[in-house]
């Protein structure tokens, strides 16, 4: 499958949970993709991901991602709990991802993995992405992927933008740019392969005291 043309994935995925990623990938020569230019040089901001994977490739560089689509961002309902609400788990909540006005936040961890006996996190085959407007406590699915591919981190720019960087079975990076006032989102592919021993997913959670099966 190529990752080149997945953003069928966040469309079709979220309306039917249980079509596993890989199927729901568009053919490559599919006229309906836009490729367009490299992605905007602000994109990363100071992104730990970044740098993480830039050790190992030094050719790994913002302007080798290119916008392939940018489509409606498709809202679903989740069972994700919200922060300070009855079952919320407090593990999450250092891994929350908050605007710069802390009035909403990502979610991309509480329906991925879960902590097991032993304290070490166990992980889901899939993975949600939450976004959550934490006055009114309410909670939405923006995206959802399989097995296949993951969000590994996310940002904000400002109040209403929110970054999310991913990586690929593949090992393929991608990012999502979701501008949530014009309800839409862009999708942003890598041109290249990484070279790494350690996804950045790891280090994140380790980073923050997760120890790993």
């Amino acid at each position: 499958m190529k990752i080149s043309v997945f953003i069928l994935l966040i469309i079709v995925i979220s309306c039917e949970k249980k079509t596993k990623s890989d199927s729901l990938l568009k053919d490559k020569n599919d006229t309906s993709v836009q490729i367009k230019p490299n992605v905007s040089k602000n994109l990363f901001s100071s992104s730990s991901w970044f740098k993480h994977y830039q050790e190992g490739n030094p050719d790994f560089k913002r302007e080798k991602f290119s916008l392939e689509e940018t489509a409606p961002i498709q809202y679903q309902e989740t069972s994700v709990v919200v922060l300070n609400e009855k079952g919320f788990k407090e593990i999450y909540k250092p891994f929350l991802i908050f605007n710069e006005s802390k009035s909403k936040y990502i979610d991309l961890d509480s329906y991925h993995w879960f902590p097991n006996s032993d304290g070490n996190a166990s992980f889901e085959a899939d993975q949600q992405i939450v976004l959550v407007d934490y006055f009114k406590k309410e909670a939405q699915q923006i995206a959802y992927f399989g097995p296949s591919y993951t969000i590994e981190d996310a940002y904000w720019k400002g109040d209403s933008i929110a970054v999310l960087l991913g990586n690929s079975y593949e090992k393929v990076p991608f990012i999502f740019e979701y501008n949530f006032p014009e309800n839409t989102f862009k999708y942003f592919k890598y041109s290249d392969t990484l070279q790494f021993t350690i996804p950045y997913s790891e280090v994140r959670l380790k980073n923050k005291g997760i120890n790993l099966n």
